[in-house]
């Protein structure tokens, strides 16, 4: 006696054979975890966050004078780490953003530079060191540019083309270039930086818009960078 099919069997091969025609099962997929946002932002939320437990601590009227004296002094620690913590992630921005320019306008002015000294050993004249002097100041310019401002370049597309600049952005360029023929008057900085090319991040000097110390094991966010770049098209007539 063959099996006996039932509504329940029935509807079960039905089902099974609706899947069988649609394919295999597609499981959703799942939503990847929120990264953590980089560059010392964890950082700065957290020091946000003993914050607000510092000053909502501080606002109660019955603290003791003693916890309240000791609450102030941390209220200050913590607003100071703030902003260091909120600074160096400024500079880190602006690092990022403008490694590949300096990267080749340091590598265009060290271009110019060996010329220039090429140049002085042939025929040592007065308008040829001055103008070795204002390359090294360039050097200068890019390697100790201030590092919470945004980079004003040596080179810019417009200045190549024959152009016109913004008399504000002209001012601030002299403004940073004065500062560094100041600095290398006074020996803070190197009156031949392209022989520290190497040790420039571990030499001490000083750079404007920052006190802080470059510490020894951090990669240098200019190098690596492809060298091939139109900062180098109008190199071949200095030639010669």
């Amino acid at each position: 006696m063959g099996p006996v099919r039932t509504k329940k069997s029935r509807r079960d091969a039905i089902e099974a054979s609706s899947s069988a025609a649609a394919g295999p099962s597609k499981s959703k997929p799942r939503k990847p975890k929120q990264a953590q946002q980089s560059n010392g932002t964890p950082g700065i939320q957290k020091i946000k966050s003993s914050l607000r437990q510092t000053r909502r601590l501080l606002a109660k009227d019955n603290l003791a004078p003693d916890v309240r004296v000791e609450t102030e002094r941390r209220l200050k620690a913590l607003e100071a780490d703030l902003e260091a913590a909120e600074l160096g992630k400024k500079e880190r921005t602006l690092a990022v953003r403008y490694h590949k320019v300096k990267f080749f306008e340091r590598q265009k002015v060290v271009r110019k530079l060996n010329q220039a000294k090429k140049k002085l050993s042939d025929s040592d004249t007065p308008e040829l060191r001055s103008a070795l002097q204002e390359l090294r100041i360039d050097l200068n310019y890019i390697l100790h540019y201030p590092k919470t401002k945004k980079y004003i370049s040596l080179f810019p597309p417009e200045l190549r083309h024959g152009e016109t600049q913004e008399l504000a952005v002209d001012a601030g360029r002299e403004e940073v270039r004065a500062w560094v023929r100041t600095q290398m008057e006074k020996g803070e900085l190197s009156a031949e930086p392209e022989l520290h090319l190497d040790a420039r991040g571990n030499s001490g000097a000083t750079d404007w818009g920052s006190e802080k110390k470059k510490p020894k094991n951090q990669p240098d966010p200019e190098a690596d960078v492809d060298s091939d770049d139109e900062f180098f098209e109008d190199d071949d007539e200095d030639q010669g």
